[in-house]
């Protein structure tokens, strides 16, 4: 009689487990299934590898606080840290643009704000341009978001770059007081700001335009 219960306790176990581990593979996002790597934000929403990528190097210069765990099913799951930036509000720097005119972030208050940070030397910076360009045409027409690159750079040599390489943002030469006041940590960084004036977008190279472009539109939307 007691190996017969030693017996039913042991099978009563490996059901318990199997069901558990079964429950665990199929509770995960039906994105997933099949997937041998996860990939989470700070909230826990699934990602993608490219805007995993993205997140991780949003500050290259932060040491790495990526959590990796291993599923039951063999699965190896990123979860990312939050990116502090975002949430915060944005300084009210000031430029001049290329025409010579001054421009506040209170002057843009209830528009959506597209920056990039760059410079010459920066062949990121530069390889990154054209698809800028492209994906400022995405919202051509709309009077409620602005695009503006700023630089350290001098006007005049901005303005000698630019008459060979294109970059249909608004310029901002001479920028360094106004790159200061976000302490971007390195080039290129693309931020983009609501309306009311909080960073809702912090990257350094962008993988996941996709995400890039919905969060602006997300942002117009408010």
């Amino acid at each position: 009689m007691a190996v017969n219960t030693l017996k039913f306790l042991v099978l009563a176990l490996l059901a318990v487990f199997h069901g558990t581990a079964a429950a665990q593979t199929q509770s995960r996002p039906p994105e997933t299934q099949g997937q041998k790597f996860i990939y989470r934000d700070s909230d826990g929403k699934i990602i993608s590898n490219n805007e995993f990528v993205d997140i991780r190097m949003a500050n290259f210069h932060y040491p790495d606080a990526t959590i990796v765990r291993q599923l039951e099913d063999g699965t190896t799951e990123f979860r990312l840290q939050k990116i502090p930036q975002e949430g915060m509000r944005a300084p009210n720097f000031k430029v001049t643009l290329e025409g010579g005119e001054s421009v506040s972030l209170a002057d843009l208050s209830g528009k959506v704000v597209v920056l990039n940070f760059w410079f010459i030397g920066c062949p990121v910076c530069r390889a990154m341009k054209p698809r800028l360009n492209e994906f400022m045409k995405l919202f051509k027409g709309r009077d409620d978001v602005v695009f503006l690159a700023l630089t350290a750079d001098s006007a005049a040599e901005v303005r000698q770059y630019l008459k060979k390489e294109p970059f249909d943002y608004l310029q901002a030469a001479d920028a360094g007081d106004a790159i200061g006041l976000f302490n971007i940590g390195g080039y290129p960084k693309n931020v983009v700001i609501s309306r009311t004036g909080e960073i809702i977008y912090w990257r350094s190279t962008i993988k996941a335009w996709d995400k890039f472009e919905s969060v602006v539109r997300s942002a117009l939307a408010q």
